[in-house]
């Protein structure tokens, strides 16, 4: 049985945009909630490009990144990009999806994630830290302010025991920040708006 919740070993960062995703949500027979968000995802380095994505009903719509802003844009290294969705994990970091979420999930096709989006604006960068320097790192702009901002305004920096912990909704969203473990430079607002709503988020799996 083919498996949907994340692209095969050894899948491009172009075949996962152009290929498999538009198969995976075709296959999952979901249908995209009104005013689905345009998600531009800017991936650097070797293997890397941008593109557009947008689920309207039942299809899903791929393309070359254009002039047209985005809802969301989400900018990382292909290599970190690709790390996040296999199925083989980095020894060095932490799983970075949390349980029961998919590479669908970066469509935001649930009404709620919708609902959750009209609440954002800005732009920030979480960055875990792993295993022999090992770091692995993600740059998430949302609404008007965070897709135009030139760079993010708020950092979010913590290490991949504090990472798994919240992931797994072991560790409560504002507990590393009160103890240390979890260090905030910039828009502390920001970063905290956007911590609730994970803990709200992780709340449903």
């Amino acid at each position: 049985m083919s498996r949907w919740d994340r692209p095969p070993a050894g899948t491009t960062v172009a075949a996962f945009f152009e290929t498999w995703l538009p198969t995976a949500f075709a296959a999952s027979g979901r249908e995209a909630p009104l005013a689905a968000p345009l998600v531009r995802a800017t991936l650097s380095g070797p293997g890397g490009g941008a593109w557009d994505v947008q689920a309207s009903e039942s299809d899903l719509h791929v393309d070359k990144a254009a002039r047209e802003p985005p809802d969301v844009w989400l900018r990382q290294s292909a290599a970190d990009f690709l790390t996040a969705l296999s199925p083989e994990p980095d020894p060095d970091l932490p799983e970075l999806l949390p349980p029961g979420w998919s590479a669908l999930d970066l469509l935001f096709l649930d009404p709620r994630d919708i609902e959750m989006l009209r609440q954002v604006n800005g732009r920030i960068l979480v960055e875990v830290a792993g295993r022999r320097g090992r770091r692995w790192a993600f740059d998430a702009g949302f609404g008007k302010a965070g897709v135009s901002a030139g760079r993010p305004r708020s950092t979010v920096r913590l290490d991949g025991a504090t990472f798994d912990g919240l992931r797994n909704g072991s560790i409560p969203p504002m507990q590393p920040l009160l103890d240390g473990r979890l260090k905030l430079e910039g828009d502390r607002a920001l970063a905290m708006q956007l911590l609730l709503l994970l803990g709200s988020r992780l709340a449903r799996r």
